[in-house]
């Protein structure tokens, strides 16, 4: 894999868009419950928090590719309905590594009556791999927890 020369506006922009992709992938495995599509977004020593911090609910903490997926199967595959939008921010990028934050919003319905709407910030590093950019590390935020019920119905997808 080569370090991109990002005195290249071109190359700048492909990786920034490979980046934004990566984002875009995550919500999207996390809405539909795919588990191979998620394992494709990390590295292999990559580390997954969500909470954790002071005053932060819902500590989760998973390192590793095997150990991500069987935290993101708990979490995704006992809800009746889960969503998530992401919306990207700044990206730094340095050589073979990154840094970027998204904005995130989230509802969730299951198992049984529980429900979950949040909002938060997600604070990733990424690495260049022979894959693509991939997430050396998120970090969940939350900024607003709800749940309280909300009324609708469930449609396959």
């Amino acid at each position: 894999m080569a370090t991109t020369d990002h005195t290249d506006p071109l190359a700048r922009l492909r990786d920034e868009a490979a980046i934004r992709d990566a984002t875009a992938r995550f919500a999207d495995a996390a809405t539909s419950a795919d588990h191979e599509g998620l394992r494709t977004l990390w590295d292999d020593d990559a580390e997954w928090v969500i909470g954790g911090t002071e005053g932060q609910p819902f500590e989760r903490r998973a390192k590793g590719i095997d150990d991500i997926v069987s935290m993101f199967r708990t979490l995704r595959d006992e809800r009746d309905y889960f969503v998530q939008f992401a919306v990207p921010g700044a990206i730094e990028i340095n050589g073979d590594d990154a840094a970027t934050r998204c904005i995130c919003y989230e509802a969730a319905r299951g198992p049984g009556e529980s429900y979950y709407r949040n909002t938060g910030v997600w604070s990733d590093r990424l690495r260049r791999s022979a894959n693509g950019w991939v997430f050396a590390s998120r970090t969940y935020h939350y900024l607003w927890l709800d749940l309280s019920p909300f009324s609708g119905d469930t449609f396959p997808a």
